[in-house]
C-alpha cells in the first residue's frame, strides 16, 4: 500500500494542477485591449467593363482594312554574318610528309619553399585571467621603455616583451625586468598567432 504522506502529496499536487488549469486562464486572459476592437471596413470591388471577345474566324473571311493597302512595304535588309574558319577560302597548300612527333618531356616544377625566417625570442612576463590586469602591466612596462604587448590564449591574457633575434638578448631583458619589477618571466619562441 501507498504511504499516507505520499497519498496526501499526490492529492495536493492534483488539486494544485486543477486549480492552475482553471485560474491561470482567467488571470492571464485579462481584458481585451482597446486597440484590438477596431472595425475594418472593406470597400466594394470596382466594376470593370465587360469585354466582348469575337469568335475565331478564318483569315479569308475577315474584312480587309483599306488603310493597310495604302502603306508602302518596308524594305528588309540582311545583316552580314561573319564567316567561320571553315568557310574561309584559303589557297590550297601542298602538304609535306608527316614527321614522327617528338616525345613530350615532362617538366618538373618545384614548389617554391617558403623563406625561413630566423627564430625570434620573447619574454613572457605573466598570464592573467583579467584583461585589466594584463593592460595595467603592459602600460607599466611601456612606461619603463619596454616594447610590451598582450595576447589572448585559452581565456588567459599573456603579457610579452619585445621579440629579439638572439635568445641571449631576451634573457638579458628578462633579468632586467626581474630586478626592476620583481617579475620572473620565461623566454619563449615568438609566435605570430
Amino acid at each position: 500500500m501507498i504511504d499516507r504522506t505520499i497519498t496526501y502529496r499526490l492529492i495536493g499536487a492534483s488539486i494544485m494542477v486543477l486549480s492552475a488549469a482553471i485560474i491561470l486562464p482567467l488571470i492571464l486572459d485579462g481584458e481585451r485591449p482597446p486597440e484590438l476592437d477596431i472595425q475594418v471596413q472593406v470597400s466594394e470591388s470596382p466594376e470593370f467593363p465587360a469585354l466582348k471577345i469575337a469568335p475565331v474566324q478564318p483569315v479569308d473571311t475577315l474584312p480587309i482594312d483599306s488603310s493597310e493597302d495604302q502603306k508602302e512595304p518596308q524594305e528588309i535588309s540582311l545583316i552580314p554574318v561573319p564567316k567561320t574558319a571553315k568557310d574561309v577560302d584559303e589557297p590550297i597548300k601542298q602538304t609535306e610528309p608527316k614527321v614522327a612527333a617528338k616525345p613530350v618531356q615532362k617538366v618538373v616544377v618545384e614548389k617554391p619553399t617558403p623563406k625561413v625566417v630566423a627564430d625570434r625570442w620573447v619574454v613572457q612576463i605573466a598570464s592573467f585571467k583579467s584583461k585589466d590586469n594584463a593592460t595595467r602591466l603592459v602600460e607599466k612596462l611601456k612606461q619603463a621603455n619596454y616594447d610590451a604587448y598582450s595576447t589572448t590564449a585559452n581565456s588567459l591574457y599573456k603579457v610579452f616583451v619585445e621579440p629579439e633575434f638572439k635568445r641571449e638578448t631576451s634573457e638579458k631583458i628578462r633579468n632586467e625586468i626581474k630586478s626592476q619589477f620583481n617579475l620572473s618571466g620565461i623566454v619563449v619562441k615568438f609566435s605570430t598567432n
